[in-house]
């Protein structure tokens, strides 16, 4: 296990990086899909990040996501930029404008698809890899930071077994 996850850094600042990088990446894609209901799901997920982002700011300090480590537990790279399907002009997903600059489609053009069943597969996939992350975080936090991880280590399991659950019946 190497500095990206948290070895040798402060329990709490790794921790905050993942959740972080977590509100992020939800964030992003949730701009950046076409699909409604991926959009409702990748919102609900950065809410959740956003709630825990807040309870470990708490013991951290707000300004501890600047210096926090970042997992590489979210494809950030598939979602921070979208191209017009159009004209294949790039943009940002921050700053995806109304219509394409370049030849005027409406904004729609912009969209990635990524299906419902790929989304919770995400959801999955980066919950587990979070929860090992705070499990080990964990380990090597006292007092109140070590009751918050353990704490978070449990939510995330549970998120990545609700993930499976909903990517199986989107499966079936």
């Amino acid at each position: 296990m190497g500095p990206e996850r948290g070895t040798g850094t402060d329990p709490l600042a790794s921790a905050v990086g993942a959740v972080f990088e977590g509100v992020t990446f939800f964030e992003l894609a949730r701009r950046a899909v076409a699909d409604t209901r991926v959009k409702v799901t990748f919102g609900d997920l950065a809410k959740r990040k956003r709630e825990q982002l807040a309870r470990l700011e708490a013991l951290a300090g707000p300004r501890a996501k600047d210096a926090a480590p970042r997992p590489g537990f979210y494809p950030i790279e598939a979602v921070a930029k979208v191209e017009c399907y159009v004209c294949g002009f790039g943009v940002e997903t921050q700053s995806m404008p109304e219509v394409c600059p370049s030849c005027g489609a409406a904004r729609y053009s912009f969209e990635k698809e990524i299906a419902p069943t790929k989304a919770w597969e995400i959801a999955g996939t980066s919950a587990r890899k979070s929860a090992a992350l705070f499990r080990d975080l964990g380990g090597r936090a006292q007092g109140a930071a070590k009751v918050l991880l353990d704490e978070l280590a449990r939510e995330e399991d549970g998120l990545a077994s609700n993930a499976d659950e909903h990517a199986a019946e989107l499966r079936t």
